[in-house]
């Protein structure tokens, strides 16, 4: 082949001028094209076999003083490895399958190995202790005390006290378990020695050890709790298991300051019921109330066995369908709360079969009771709830809310000091207890505080209730972009942030036990901030991540908003230092540190080295429009060694909106939980585009091919694809918009779709058992975007299953599903197989044993990857 580039001799240059430069160019020509080549060729293509290189890397901890960090990497193979790094790099530790590690200030570093060993490293000086036979620990209000419960001599355990900085230890032999609080920097502990179980206290302070209970070989201490401020503690004093039936459980309150023990015994209460016994459990915890006067526990009766055998009977106008109406046997089989009062041996029951449910008050005086049956048979998938205030101690019963929000939107009732706080027709309201008055918080702000652009035919749910202030009863909600505090007597309302005028969320990010969520029986507490406290918040917009603090005396203090995913912030607790993540596609995730407000940021940790040794795609947001003008997003993944001189087949993959995978960096690997990698895809030459799916009520079918279609013409026609080598795939709700697709556009050339609703008739007349209710409310109110009962609409739902339009497909299709699957039934997948069959089309089906919606199992996962890629290689690949 001839070259068309002209010669160039240097001989002939008549000047060392012309001669230097002639040399130049020839370089230009030449040699750097070359160079380029040659670094481009020095990366290699990547395979399976390299997979396994792969970590997931995630931030632990970061020292007082931000000296130190903690992280760990975790490989699919499963082996973890905990690091910690000094922040100026200049050491970093390693511990292969350790957990649950704490620094102690910038000197100590513990964590738990999985050879049940407690390793205490000295971060100045290296040296490790090793405590064998640990089983758990906690540091103590002195964090250089340990509190640590370890295995001892012949099957039974230790208490060990252990000094850091000293060494000394303190061990108490024969310890069953231990409960610790920070507020009174106390241990509770129940030990047995000579058939003689006691519950006995240790205070840190100065080690002395007080036996608050004692108790022989019938019974054993259980369900230990402190009172919040630490001044209390209750405890159940249970039978053993071969005793139940001859004697009960009672229950045991412990006053500190004066040293007394007081006893429930339900044989000595005239109002408690005899078919029932006292238990703890998640849905009715012992508990005590914050002023140290009411003790909460649980109520239930002994469970019998359902009987199988017996003729099912299903009732049109039964409350609950059956199989969940012989669960509860009328809520009988659901576990109860009651109320003591210790000092004055007052006993009162809080929830019955007529109102099982229940939250307590802030004060923790009344309780919030509700059936969930109320409004049953309805349509939706949990049904409104009326809900009562009850005054605990007067038994007075009260309607304070009516036919309010359930459960499906999320948490609609916020509870506070004396307030209820409440998202009723679209607005924030505040309920006061003392008053009884309600009162709008919201509806003069000029906002919306719910999802008023949502696609969804539900009513629309609140964008959030983070918690509050309890000093100023100031309540934080959001908006769609923003931050508000509201005060909860209506006084003032305060927009924190200012997300909408650049179309940035602010969220609140929980840095605290206090603010996480918790329980409150059947709801949840809110988060509790301080006054004066710093909110740690997260920004999201399309293209940027960052994060930023608010406080009454500063505002909004940015820290960091990058053209990039970031998360897993940690700011240091004593200093400006912070660490956080930071990833795009195309770069592995990576720990940034900022030690101080003056410092510039840097690299602590680049995870997944190896990814620079290997071709590699990039990601690009795409914006288009459907068919109605609506401007929408896509992320569209370039193949690794990207050439714009080459065509490339692409898989789209579908769903609703996945513009936010914009910057997260993809590990590749083979098990995946839906069988799609889309780096495995970009490392094997394909583009892949994730659309962004907006959808009209009544007609969500036609809705996504309108979307697809309209956003893959547009990839086409600017990027080099080849369009006839185009593949689709989803999953689930995915699933369903892709055998869909198929049947109304030939622009696909192969398709994969998991767990797919193909028949909108079928699976509306059909049971989510997982909640075990009617599919209806999945159709009528929820994702599958109807909006009315198949009765109403019987033509909508036939032009929306892809049952009913087989005979248009013209597409290969491997499906698939889990033959566990609670959400999809797995027949869906087998109707649409039998279609295609019978109308003589191209499908494979996979059926996976015991696997539900999404595969665990590690084989099936590896198996279904391969054959999905294997099945858009063998249509979509040139051979």
């Amino acid at each position: 082949m001839k070259s068309h580039h002209k010669k160039y001799d240097i001989n002939n240059c008549v000047a060392s001028g012309h001669k230097i430069i002639t040399f130049f160019l020839i370089l230009v020509i030449f040699f750097v094209p070359f160079t380029l080549l040659s670094q481009n060729n020095s990366k290699k293509e990547l395979t399976v076999n390299d997979y396994s290189l792969w970590a997931y890397l995630n931030t632990d901890k970061l020292s007082e003083n931000g000296k130190w960090v903690s992280f760990n990497l975790h490989y699919q193979s499963g082996i973890d490895t905990l690091f910690v790094k000094n922040s100026k790099q200049t050491k970093t530790y390693n511990f292969p399958g350790a957990s649950k590690g704490e620094f102690i200030a910038e000197n100590w570093f513990l964590m738990m190995s999985s050879k049940e060993e407690l390793k205490i490293v000295d971060l100045l000086t290296s040296k490790q202790e090793i405590i064998q036979g640990a089983l758990r620990y906690d540091l103590g209000a002195d964090p250089r005390n340990l509190i640590i419960l370890k295995k001892g001599n012949a099957g039974k355990k230790q208490l060990e006290l252990k000094n850091v900085a000293n060494g000394k230890s303190v061990i108490t032999n024969n310890v069953d378990h231990y409960w610790y609080n920070a507020q009174a920097n106390a241990v509770a502990y129940s030990a047995k020695v000579d058939n003689i179980t006691t519950i006995a206290l240790l205070n840190l302070y100065d080690n002395a050890v007080t036996t608050i209970a004692s108790t022989n070989t019938d019974f054993a201490f259980s369900d230990l709790v402190w009172q919040k401020n630490g001044n209390s503690l209750a405890f159940l004093e249970r039978p053993l298991d071969d005793k139940e039936k001859t004697t009960h459980t009672n229950v045991r309150y412990y006053t500190i300051a004066d040293r007394k023990l007081y006893t429930f015994n339900p044989v000595t209460q005239d109002n408690f019921p005899v078919d029932m016994k006292i238990i703890s459990s998640s849905f009715a915890n012992l508990s005590i109330s914050e002023d140290g006067k009411r003790i909460f526990f649980g109520l239930q009766k002994p469970l019998t066995s359902i009987d199988t055998a017996q003729t099912q009977i299903w009732n049109a106008q039964d409350k609950f369908l059956y199989t969940a109406k012989v669960q509860n046997e009328g809520w009988d089989r659901i576990a109860k709360v009651a109320v003591w009062w210790p000092l004055e041996n007052k006993f009162n029951r809080i929830t019955d079969n007529e109102y099982p449910k229940m939250m307590l008050s802030g004060e923790q005086k009344y309780a919030f009771l509700y059936n969930p049956q109320h409004y049953e048979p309805q349509a939706n998938r949990e049904a409104p709830l009326d809900i009562y205030i009850l005054d605990l101690q007067t038994e007075k019963r009260e309607l304070v809310l009516q036919n309010q929000l359930g459960g499906e939107t999320g948490t609609t009732v916020s509870i506070y000091g004396k307030q209820l706080a409440y998202f009723k027709d679209k607005n924030w309201w505040v309920y006061d207890i003392e008053s009884g008055l309600h009162k709008n918080l919201t509806k003069d702000l000029g906002v919306y505080f719910s999802d008023e652009e949502t696609d969804w035919p539900e009513e629309s749910s609140p964008f959030g209730n983070p918690g509050w202030i309890q000093e100023s009863k100031t309540l934080f909600v959001y908006d769609k972009y923003d931050i508000w505090s509201i005060a909860i007597d209506g006084s003032s309302a305060l927009r924190l942030t200012k997300g909408r005028e650049n179309k940035t969320t602010y969220r609140i990010v929980s840095q605290s036990k206090e603010q996480s969520k918790k329980m409150n029986y059947d709801g949840n507490y809110k988060g509790l901030f301080g006054a004066n406290e710093r909110l740690l918040i997260k920004t999201e917009a399309i293209d940027h991540t960052g994060y930023c603090f608010w406080d009454k005396k500063y505002g909004v203090r940015s820290l960091l908003d990058k053209n990039m995913h970031t998360s897993q912030f940690i700011p240091s607790s004593k200093n400006g230092s912070y660490v956080y993540r930071e990833e795009n596609y195309d770069l592995p995730p990576r720990l940034i540190i900022k030690e101080n407000s003056n410092s510039k940021e840097k690299i602590l940790f680049q995870s997944n080295q190896q990814h620079f040794k290997y071709h590699w795609g990039h990601s690009k947001l795409i914006s288009y429009t459907n068919s109605k003008g609506t401007v929408l997003n896509g992320v569209l993944f370039f193949p690794a060694n990207y050439q714009n001189d080459t065509k490339y087949p692409m898989v789209v993959h579908v769903y609703e909106r996945q513009s936010k995978e914009l910057y997260k960096y993809v590990n590749p690997s083979q098990n995946n939980p839906t069988g799609f990698n889309i780096t495995n895809f970009t490392s094997n030459g394909y583009f892949v585009f994730l659309p962004d799916i907006v959808y009209e009520l009544g007609n969500p079918g036609q809705s996504a091919v309108d979307c697809v279609v309209s956003a893959t013409k547009k990839i086409i026609a600017s990027e080099a694809i080849d369009r006839t080598r185009i593949g689709i795939t989803g999953h689930s709700y995915g699933g369903f918009e892709t055998d869909y697709i198929i049947t109304q556009s030939n622009m696909f050339a192969a398709a994969v779709a998991g767990a797919a609703i193909n028949d909108y008739v079928s699976s509306y007349l059909w049971i989510t058992w997982g909640f075990e209710k009617p599919n209806f409310w999945h159709y009528e109110f929820g994702q599958l975007r109807m909006g009315k009962s198949l009765y109403e609409n019987y033509e909508g739902y036939l032009r929306n299953s892809p049952i009913f339009h087989a005979h248009k497909v013209n597409t290969p299709l491997l499906s698939w599903a889990g033959e566990q699957d609670a959400q999809v039934h797995y027949y869906q997948t087998i109707e649409f197989h039998l279609a295609l069959r019978r109308l003589g089309k191209i499908n494979t089906m996979l059926l996976y044993p015991g696997e539900d919606h999404v595969l665990m199992n590690k084989k099936y996962q590896k198996d279904l990857t391969e054959r999905i890629e294997e099945w858009f290689d063998y249509y979509l690949k040139e051979n």
